[in-house]
């Protein structure tokens, strides 16, 4: 009997080791996933052929502050609540040329990936289809491609461009990209950007009788409180991007590019999986 219980006890005794074992193991990587890095799946074609459709890759998110999680809910599904977060220690600001991934300012709940081109402090413009960023020529990364041969014309303003009357995707601007303290006075920058940096800080914004109100109180002027960035995909006539939606304000950023650990090509059937699955772009460096 009393070797029964000994045995039993035993048992007892290696199964809460194991449970321990395995939550510590949890416990790092889900530290890891918060504070170092984490996968991302490529979903669309806007940075081609930077990055690919179906393309797995790492981002490192400490290197600008990693955020601790703003939402719990239940993985895949919007089912859940938000919760407060802060930052870590930065070691450096995304910088023009990085391959950023952020949340999105349009639905926070997702991921997106591009390229920043122009940081706060910036001005931001498009001639038929170049780049330019204070007025000097950006150049195009290495893998980017522009798949239409039509260039809008400059003077014609495309509805849905950010902001508003700011011309097209291939003629574009200029428009400034707010920092961090910066007062945008109403009258002397366009409304559209005083209203994207206001509510991307959770404030009203408000344009009625020739008049400015931020949170309902009548405004000559809005102070920027954050940095603001411009992100564009490598896939110029193919990207839904800052011409479009508007700034990526810091609070947004989660980190950056690293390397594509999986390729998948979604256009092959599953009975081809060693034509599926894209070999030489597995441990590509992402830039």
């Amino acid at each position: 009997m009393k070797e029964k219980m000994k045995n039993k006890q035993t048992g007892d005794s290696k199964f809460w080791q194991e449970v321990k074992s395995w939550g510590i193991v949890l416990l790092i990587a889900l530290g890891l996933k918060a504070t170092i890095i984490e996968a991302y799946q490529i979903p669309t074609g806007s940075m081609e052929s930077t990055i690919l459709i179906g393309d797995f890759i790492l981002g490192k998110k400490f290197v600008y502050g990693a955020r601790t999680p703003d939402w719990i809910g239940i993985p895949w599904t919007k089912i859940g609540f938000h919760i407060p977060w802060f930052r870590l220690p930065s070691f450096k600001k995304p910088q023009p040329g990085e391959v950023v991934i952020f949340k999105y300012p349009v639905d926070p709940s997702l991921n997106y990936v591009k390229r920043c081109v122009a940081g706060p402090g910036q001005i931001v413009e498009i001639h038929n289809k170049v780049l330019f960023i204070d007025g000097k020529v950006f150049p195009n990364p290495k893998h980017s491609q522009f798949i239409s041969q039509y260039t809008y014309p400059d003077g014609w303003n495309d509805p849905e461009i950010f902001p508003d009357g700011i011309g097209n995707k291939d003629n574009f601007g200029p428009v400034y990209v707010p920092a961090k303290g910066d007062t945008l006075h109403f009258g002397q920058i366009q409304n559209g950007i005083i209203r994207d940096a206001a509510e991307l800080k959770g404030h009203t914004f408000r344009i009625y009788q020739e008049k400015m109100y931020i949170d309902g109180k009548p405004a000559d002027y809005y102070i920027a409180e954050q940095d603001h960035y411009f992100m564009m995909g490598d896939n110029r006539d193919n990207s839904w991007d800052s011409r479009f939606w508007g700034f990526v304000p810091f609070d947004n950023i989660m980190g950056q590019g690293l390397i594509t650990y999986m390729s998948w090509d979604k256009e092959r059937p599953l009975y081809q999986i060693t034509k599926k699955i894209r070999w030489h772009r597995i441990g590509r460096i992402v830039s």
